[in-house]
């Protein structure tokens, strides 16, 4: 992959939703991105390729949802077919973060003031935080 890439994308996968999150700082820190609300798959994948070469992007972290008995579930076994058709379309390496709890701590970092009630964003923030807590 070429150098000049060095950020990594961290995605919150949902059935109407993705939040999307970016590596800053050389990969010391996650921020939110922004939510892309779809329809249709590939079009979310495209807005997603976007994001990729605008950021210069070499690496995803897309969370998983496993069950709280750490096994594949319902929901998982969506994002895991998600992330091959990702996969396809952009073919670079996508780790998969353990995303069990990222919803509920983004929901209580919210505030409760904000006009927006979206999470999506700040769960991919946390998931690529925590993945990149395992980096260092």
């Amino acid at each position: 992959m070429d150098n000049d890439f060095e950020e990594i994308l961290g995605l919150d996968y949902g059935e109407k939703r993705i939040g999307v999150a970016i590596s800053k700082l050389n990969k010391k820190i996650a921020v939110p991105h922004s939510i892309i609300s779809y329809s249709d798959t590939d079009n979310a994948i495209d807005k997603i390729c976007e994001i990729i070469f605008e950021n210069k992007i070499n690496l995803i972290v897309l969370g998983i949802p496993k069950t709280l008995k750490n096994e594949i579930g319902f929901k998982a076994k969506e994002v895991l077919t998600f992330k091959d058709q990702l996969y396809k379309k952009i073919n670079i390496e996508i780790n998969l973060e353990d995303e069990r709890l990222s919803t509920v701590q983004a929901l209580k970092s919210i505030n409760k003031k904000s006009k927006n009630k979206l999470v999506d964003d700040s769960s991919a923030t946390i998931i690529l935080n925590n993945y990149l807590e395992k980096l260092r």
